[in-house]
C-alpha cells in the first residue's frame, strides 16, 4: 500500500492530485477524518468503506510505523526548514488573513517549530525520524520536486500518472520575501528549527542521493518536468473527489461524533 505523509508546503497538495488522479476511488485521503493524528481504529474504519484501498495520504498519518498498514511503501517529501516556514506564515497570512506577527506565530503555533521532524517521528525525536527516513521507499525534496518524481517512477511498485498541476503556487511572494530580508527572523526562525534542519541536511545529503544511485539519477540531474496539466480535471481525481468529499466525508462525521461520544462516557 501507497502510504503519503504529507508535511504542510511541502508540495504534498500536489503529491497528493498524482495519487488522487492515479488511484481514483482505490485512494483514501485520511484528512477527511479531521483529526490531528489518527490511530488504529481510524484505519480499520476507513479500510471498512475502501475494501478494494491500495494508496493512503494525509497530514494525520504521524509516524506511520505505528499503524499495522499492509506491504507499506512510505512516502515523504522534505522541503528546507527555513522556507517552509516561511511559506506556511504567508499561506496562512495570505489565506486566513491572521493579525499576528511573523514572531508572534512561530512562538505560538507548533506547526512553525520542527513540524516535520514532529510528523515522521510523532515526537521532538531526531533519532527516530532520521530512522524513518532510513526506512522509507521514497524521499523527495520540494527544491527538486521533478527529479524526486522521476525517481518515484523507478522506484514506484506501482504504475503512477506522475503528470500535475501546481494549483497551490504562491502568486504573490513579498511576505515570504520580506521575511527571507530580515536576518534577525531567519536566525530566529532557524533557532525555533534546528532539529528540522538538521534532519533536512540528513535527507539532503545521504537518503536522497543513496535514493538517486538506486533509480539510475545523480542528484544534480535536470530533467523534464511533469507539470503538464492546464487544470486538475481529470477522471481519476474527479472520481476520487466524488467519493472521498460527498460519501467519506459526511460517514467521517457520524463517526467522529459516536467515538466524541464514547470518549466522553469514559471520562
Amino acid at each position: 500500500m501507497m502510504i503519503f505523509l504529507h508535511t504542510p508546503k511541502t508540495g504534498g497538495t500536489t503529491f497528493q492530485f498524482i495519487l488522487e488522479n492515479s488511484f481514483g476511488i482505490y485512494h483514501c485521503h485520511l484528512g477527511q477524518m479531521g483529526k490531528v493524528v489518527a490511530d488504529q481504529r481510524d484505519i480499520a474504519f476507513t479500510r471498512k468503506l475502501f475494501p478494494w484501498l491500495r494508496s493512503i495520504a494525509g497530514q494525520n498519518l504521524v509516524d506511520p510505523p505505528r499503524l499495522a498498514l499492509p506491504d507499506p511503501f512510505y512516502m515523504v517529501f522534505m522541503r528546507e526548514p527555513v522556507a517552509r516556514v516561511f511559506s506556511h506564515y504567508q499561506d496562512t497570512r495570505l489565506r486566513c488573513k491572521i493579525n499576528l506577527t511573523f514572531e508572534q506565530m512561530l512562538r505560538s503555533d507548533p506547526v512553525l517549530e520542527n513540524i516535520q521532524v514532529k510528523m515522521l517521528a510523532g515526537e521532538r525525536n531526531l533519532d527516530k525520524a532520521k530512522k524513518f527516513l532510513e526506512r522509507c521507499d521514497f524521499v523527495g525534496l520540494t527544491e527538486k520536486y521533478d527529479l524526486s518524481l522521476h525517481l518515484l517512477e523507478k522506484l514506484t511498485p506501482c504504475k503512477l500518472n506522475l503528470n500535475y498541476h501546481r494549483k497551490l503556487a504562491a502568486k504573490d511572494n513579498a511576505v515570504k520575501k520580506s521575511l527571507e530580508g530580515d536576518s534577525r527572523l531567519v536566525e530566529l526562525t532557524k533557532e525555533y528549527n534546528r532539529l528540522d534542519i538538521e534532519l533536512y541536511d540528513f535527507a539532503y545529503r545521504e537518503i536522497f542521493p543513496k535514493l538517486c544511485a538506486k533509480a539510475g539519477f545523480r542528484p544534480t540531474d535536470k530533467v523534464s518536468s511533469f507539470d503538464k496539466y492546464s487544470s486538475q480535471n481529470k477522471p481519476g481525481f474527479l472520481l476520487h473527489r466524488l467519493y472521498n468529499q460527498t460519501f467519506f466525508r459526511n460517514v467521517c462525521k457520524v463517526y467522529k461524533k459516536r467515538r466524541a461520544r464514547e470518549a466522553a462516557a469514559q471520562r
